[in-house]
């Protein structure tokens, strides 16, 4: 897993690349630059409609919840990709299995979207980890999240998130309603880890 970047590297991870890993990488985008996150952040497809843009719904539903969607190319998730990531992200567990196939080591900081989002909102919140995942005073931000990932990733099926992780459904070929609600489960999980790497 990198770690010597000075940003801590992302990549999201969908189908199409079209959709749902195109909110998702400029929602974070986006929160990290109001945070003052040391983020790089992009996203693939396992089976990219390379080189097609975001959806009109996608961008549509980006500005109903005060993004600015910007200029978007899907592109095939590679072995590089994944080699050079800090953190994948993907929408469902199939696409978390297709990673551990591709390249069995990413599987150790693979997770799917909701799976992240609790595990941070389980750090965050939990006493036995909230002076643990904190940034200390001679740490830069990009020391803290790269320590803060490389222990969150340890911890990983050793901390109560609950329920089996959840799917975020493809909204490709739906309605504007279907793509609302799933901007709001991204949007919302987003903002969950957006706290714990601003801690």
């Amino acid at each position: 897993m990198a770690s010597t970047t000075p940003n801590t590297k992302v990549v999201f991870v969908c189908t199409g690349n079209i959709c749902r890993s195109p909110m998702a990488q400029q929602m974070l985008e986006q929160l990290a630059k109001k945070h003052n996150l040391p983020l790089s952040v992009t996203s693939a497809g396992v089976a990219a409609m390379t080189g097609d843009p975001m959806t009109k719904e996608s961008a549509e539903v980006m500005v109903q919840r005060n993004y600015k969607p910007t200029a978007h190319k899907a592109k095939d998730l590679t072995l590089k990709l994944l080699t050079d990531a800090d953190l994948v992200i993907t929408m469902t567990l199939e696409q978390r299995s297709d990673i551990a196939r591709m390249l069995p080591r990413a599987s150790k900081y693979s997770f799917t979207l909701d799976e992240f989002a609790r595990l941070a909102s389980f750090l965050k919140s939990d006493p036995g980890f909230t002076e643990e995942f904190k940034k200390k005073p001679r740490e830069t931000r990009a020391q803290y999240l790269a320590r803060a990932l490389k222990e969150a990733v340890l911890l990983r099926g050793m901390v109560p998130t609950g329920e089996e992780p959840k799917d975020v459904m493809d909204p490709y070929g739906e309605g504007i309603e279907v793509y609302s609600e799933v901007a709001e489960q991204i949007d919302l999980m987003i903002q969950v880890i957006v706290d714990w790497m601003a801690a």
